[in-house]
C-alpha cells in the first residue's frame, strides 16, 4: 500500500538488499564526495591564512573577481559540456563517440577563447556592471583569462564520469586546487601581493593545468569539427544556460549588488560571512552524490514500496544537516578568532542566515531528484529562475535600507522559496510520503534552540561559548523525547553502514 504526503511511516524501515550495482554506485559516490569535501575542505583551512594576509577590501576584490569567473565559466561554454554525455550514449561506433566528444571540446574552447578576447578588449564597460568598484586593470582582467582557463577541465572531467574512474576526478580535481593554493600562497603571504597576489595565482595554477588537461582529452576524443553534432548539442545545451545564469544569480549576485550600497570593507567581511555558512554545501554535496543513485535504485527495484524506507533517510537527513547546521551557528562566533583576523570580526553575524539558505538548498535536492526521477526537469529552471528573482528583488528593496544584514537574511528566503517551489513542482509528478511531522519538529527545534541562544547578552565569550554548547548538547535529547529519534533505527543504521557500506566502499575504491 503506497503512503500519501502528509502519512507517517510508523514501522522501522525495512532492511536493504544491496546489489553488485547499487554498491558499486554507493563507492563511486562515496569518490565523488570525498573529493569534494577535500577540495573545499582545503579551501576552508586556509582561510585563516587568507584572512591574516588580506584586508576586508582585498577580500572584497577578491570576491567579486571571483563571481566574475563564475558567471563566465556559465558563459564560455555555453552548456556544451553538459551535451557532451548525452551524445556520449547516442548509437554509434567508438570512433563517432570520440568525435562528437572531440566536436564539442574544439567548439567550447573556440567559443571560450572568443569570449575572452572580447570581454578583455572590450569588456570593461558590461563588467562595471557586475564589480564596477574592482579596477578592470588588473582585477577583471586576470578573471577573464582565468574563465577561459578553466573550461579546458570540464570535458576530460565528464568523459572521467562517463568511464566511471571517481579517483582520476578525484586526483584531478583536488591535484588542481592544490596547485593554485600553492601559487596563491606564494603570492600572496610570500610577496604580499594582495588581491593582486591571489588572482594571478589562480591564473597560473589555471594555466599550468589546462595543458595536462588538454592531453588528458586528446587521449580520448577525436578533434574533429563535425556540424551535425554540434547543432543538436547547442539546441539541448543553449536553454540550460538561463538556468546557470539564474543559479549564478541565486549564489552570488549579492555581493555585486552590494558594491552599489556598501564600502568595500563591508563587502569583504560579509563575503567571509558568506563563505563560512556556504561551508554547508560539503554536507549537501556528499549526500547528493549518494542519494541520487540510491534513490534510483531503490525506485527502480522496488518501487513505491521502497517509498517508506526512502522517507525515513529523508528525515535523518533533515536531523543530520540541521544538527550540523545548528552547531556551526551557533560555534562559528567563537570560532572567529580562530578562522580571521581582528579585521573580519563581525562575519559571524552574516553565517547563521546563510547555513540556513544551505539547509534549505539541501532539502530543495530531494525533490529535484524526484523530477529528474519522473523525468520532469523543464519545471527545474523555472524553480530556480523564480528563487533568483526573489534574491534580487529582496537585495534591491532592502540593501539601501539594512546594509549587508539584508543581503543575508534574504539568502536564507530566497533559498526557502527554491525549496517550497521544488516540492511544490514534484509533488504533481511523484506522491513522496514526506514525513512531514519529524521534518518540522528536527527544523523547527532547531530554529527555536537557535534563537534562545542569540536572545541574551553574554558578559564574556567563554559564557556565551559554554549555553552554546549546552543547547547544541540538548538538541538530539529534545528530538528523543519527542519521538523524532528512534534509538533503535540510529543503532541499526550506524551498524548496517559498519558492517557493509564501508567495508565494501574501501575494497571497490
Amino acid at each position: 500500500m503506497t503512503s500519501t504526503p502528509g502519512q507517517e511511516t510508523g514501522s522501522a524501515a525495512p532492511k536493504t538488499r544491496l546489489g553488485g550495482t547499487l554498491r558499486r554506485l554507493l563507492g563511486m559516490s562515496l569518490v565523488y564526495g570525498v573529493g569534494s569535501v577535500l577540495t573545499r575542505g582545503f579551501a576552508f583551512l586556509l582561510l585563516p591564512v587568507y584572512t591574516r594576509h588580506l584586508s576586508p577590501s582585498d577580500y572584497a576584490v577578491v570576491a567579486l573577481c571571483l563571481s566574475v569567473v563564475a558567471i563566465l565559466g556559465v558563459l564560455f561554454p555555453l552548456g556544451l559540456h553538459g551535451a557532451v554525455t548525452r551524445t556520449y550514449y547516442q548509437p554509434g561506433t567508438d570512433g563517432e563517440r570520440r568525435e562528437r566528444a572531440g566536436t564539442l571540446w574544439l567548439a567550447i574552447l573556440a567559443v571560450g577563447a572568443l569570449f575572452a578576447f572580447v570581454l578583455d578588449q572590450f569588456g570593461s564597460g558590461l563588467t562595471n556592471l557586475i564589480a564596477p568598484a574592482v579596477p578592470f586593470q588588473p582585477y577583471i582582467r586576470l578573471a577573464i583569462w582565468t574563465a577561459f582557463l578553466n573550461v579546458f577541465g570540464l570535458v576530460p572531467l565528464v568523459l572521467f564520469q562517463l568511464h566511471e574512474r571517481p579517483s582520476a576526478y578525484v586526483a584531478t580535481t583536488v591535484g588542481i586546487s592544490l596547485l593554485t593554493a600553492g601559487f596563491i600562497l606564494v603570492l600572496v603571504v610570500g610577496y604580499g601581493l594582495g588581491a593582486h597576489g591571489y588572482l594571478l595565482g589562480a591564473l597560473i595554477g589555471a594555466g599550468i593545468a589546462a595543458g595536462p588537461l588538454a592531453l588528458i582529452t586528446l587521449r580520448n576524443v577525436r578533434p574533429v569539427l563535425r556540424w551535425d553534432v554540434l547543432g543538436p548539442a547547442l539546441a539541448y545545451s543553449l536553454p540550460l544556460v538561463p538556468h546557470a545564469f539564474a543559479s549564478w544569480a541565486l549564489e552570488m549576485s549579492d555581493r555585486a549588488l552590494l558594491t552599489h550600497f556598501v564600502s568595500m570593507e563591508q563587502l569583504g567581511v560579509y563575503s567571509l560571512g558568506y563563505q563560512l555558512g556556504a561551508a554547508m554545501g560539503l554536507v549537501t554535496a556528499a549526500f547528493n552524490n549518494t542519494w541520487v543513485p540510491f534513490l534510483f535504485q531503490t525506485l527502480s527495484t522496488e518501487g513505491t514500496e521502497g517509498n517508506g524506507k526512502l522517507a525515513r533517510v529523508v528525515s535523518y537527513f533533515a536531523l543530520v544537516l540541521c544538527s550540523i547546521g545548528l552547531g556551526w551557528a551557533l560555534l562559528v562566533k567563537p570560532a572567529m578568532g580562530l578562522i580571521a583576523g581582528p579585521a573580519f570580526s563581525e562575519a559571524y553575524r552574516v553565517t547563521p542566515y546563510v547555513v540556513a539558505g544551505y539547509v534549505f538548498n539541501g532539502l530543495y535536492l530531494i525533490p529535484v531528484s524526484l523530477l529528474f526521477w519522473r523525468e520532469r526537469t523543464g519545471s527545474i529552471p523555472l524553480v530556480t529562475v523564480g528563487a533568483a528573482a526573489v534574491n534580487v528583488g529582496l537585495n534591491l528593496w532592502l540593501v539601501p535600507r539594512y546594509g549587508v544584514m539584508a543581503a543575508a537574511w534574504t539568502t536564507a528566503v530566497a533559498y526557502g522559496v527554491m525549496l517550497f517551489l521544488a516540492w511544490w513542482s514534484a509533488r504533481r509528478q511523484y506522491q513522496f510520503p514526506y514525513e512531514y511531522r519529524r521534518l518540522g519538529l528536527t527544523c523547527g527545534v532547531a530554529v527555536a534552540l537557535f534563537l534562545l541562544a542569540r536572545t541574551p547578552t553574554y558578559s564574556t565569550l567563554e559564557v556565551e561559548l559554554a549555553v552554546s554548547l549546552g543547547l547544541l548538547a540538548l538538541y538530539p535529547v529534545i528530538l528523543v523525547a519527542l519521538g523524532v529519534v528512534d534509538r533503535s533505527e540510529v543503532a541499526e543504521t550506524v551498524a548496517f553502514i559498519k558492517a557493509r557500506v564501508l567495508p565494501r566502499w574501501a575494497t571497490e575504491t
